[in-house]
């Protein structure tokens, strides 16, 4: 070795510099496919309905980069406006300047936070150039969680399980500090993944501010459930008013008192009492309201720290009025001829709010109301199942030749196959012979 001189760029160097190579390239093929596929459009089209008025060139930023394409503008004879084809079937508003793949990744990292700001840098970071400010983040997430969603087809429906709970935010500059946003969780059962156990087909609803929570919920399951006289409600909650109420609006629905809020609240008053909190933990545990209030109500007054005193006392008339929401809900299920095998006890009210808060409480952020409930509305979509998501509007259908796309994208990408190569003789050109060795020059400072 000693008798080569070997200057090379380093590993992170080459990496990006192999990758920008590659952003181009892809640029390329990219263009070449969206121009194709305008072309193809031109043949097939309904020539008695759709006239070619001009063709325009337009920009969008892509994970490849800053893309320019020309498509046709066409004068649609029936309703007499002007449409772009090719924007319509890729359903893609063309004017958008940041292609749909970008715009979803931009949204995906603001709602993993921790800010807009950090989103931005991460995307240019990672792409190499400036996509969106945060700003521009920002407005996209809102617009994007304020377009109404597409519902899959309804889902059968005998028993239903819903998580209730608010979700407190800070605002900015408003007179109120802050807001409570009432939030409902609802799934089909449990399932087991491996060695863990996940909601099935889980749920969100944001209730608006519109009207009663129950009601708006109600409208909510209608959507996307076979729900009648005969369908089963199990909600959990806290103990708060608003959560309790649900058992005035469904014909068939058990409200349950959430054991963790219970076991946490005990554990402030009578956690430096080894054997009620072992008690009443056990209780607890079993379901067995009785056991629970007998544990409870043995606890003399004087036991109690001074200043906890009169909420205690506040506190057990709580546990006596909802003695029956600590019952076993299964019981009452399998009175009325229902199947609980596989049921498990609620409780993941306060783990589904957990990934809320992440995002909208930590790092002492402050909200405008639309602010908050886009960002609590992004976060719920990502988490749940059973959404289609509609990137644009998608007039008519396709013709029918078009189902050779896919045969035009290979031809058309398969060239980029042999990028390696051109790689390697790219970066053997940059290679000069030596009597020492050889040198790589014009990588460095790319």
């Amino acid at each position: 070795m000693q008798h080569f001189t070997t200057t090379i760029p380093t590993m992170k160097e080459l990496e990006q510099w192999m990758f920008r190579k590659m952003q181009e390239m892809f640029a390329d093929a990219m263009r070449t496919v969206l121009g194709k596929l305008d072309e193809l459009l031109l043949e097939q089209r309904d020539r008695q309905r759709y006239r070619v008025k001009a063709e325009r060139e337009t920009s969008v930023n892509t994970v490849f980069g800053n893309i320019r394409f020309k498509r046709r503008l066409y004068m649609d004879r029936e309703t007499g406006k002007h449409v772009y084809l090719l924007d319509q079937h890729l359903r893609f508003e063309g004017r958008g300047k940041v292609s749909p793949h970008l715009l979803e990744t931009a949204i995906s990292f603001a709602a993993e936070g921790p800010s807009y700001r950090d989103s931005a840098r991460r995307l240019e970071q990672l792409l190499g150039y400036a996509v969106l400010s945060h700003e521009g983040i920002r407005g996209k997430l809102i617009e994007r969680a304020e377009r109404p969603q597409k519902v899959m087809e309804k889902r059968p429906a005998r028993v239903l399980f819903v998580e209730a709970d608010g979700l407190y935010t800070k605002l900015q500059r408003r007179k109120r500090k802050g807001m409570e946003h009432a939030i409902a969780v609802v799934h089909e059962g449990w399932e087991q993944v491996g060695k863990r156990v996940r909601l099935r087909n889980k749920q969100h609803y944001l209730h608006r501010g519109k009207g009663e929570f129950w009601e708006g919920f109600g409208d909510f399951l209608a959507e996307r459930y076979e729900i009648d006289e005969d369908t089963w409600l199990i909600v959990n909650g806290d103990g708060a008013g608003w959560i309790g109420e649900c058992e005035s609006y469904f014909h068939r629905c058990i409200y349950t008192l959430d054991r963790f809020h219970v076991a946490r609240d005990l554990k402030r008053f009578v956690g430096h009492l080894p054997n009620v909190w072992k008690a009443a933990r056990l209780a607890l545990a079993r379901q067995d309201p009785a056991a629970l209030l007998k544990a409870v109500e043995r606890v003399p007054i004087e036991a109690i720290a001074p200043e906890r005193q009169e909420e205690w006392t506040a506190y057990q008339s709580f546990l006596r009025r909802h003695r029956e929401h600590l019952e076993d809900y299964r019981k009452r299920l399998e009175a009325n001829g229902i199947d609980t095998t596989g049921m498990r006890p609620m409780g993941s009210a306060e783990a589904q709010m957990r990934v809320l808060a992440k995002r909208t409480k930590r790092g002492g952020y402050s909200w405008s109301e639309r602010g908050s409930r886009a960002m609590l509305e992004t976060i719920m979509r990502r988490k749940q199942t059973g959404w289609k998501e509609e990137d644009g509007e998608h007039i008519g259908e396709p013709p029918q030749r078009v189902v050779s796309v896919r045969k035009l994208l290979n031809d058309t990408i398969r060239p980029a196959k042999g990028y390696v190569d051109g790689m390697i003789r790219l970066l053997r050109s940059q290679w000069q012979s030596r009597p020492t060795g050889m040198a790589l020059k014009g990588l460095r400072g790319f």
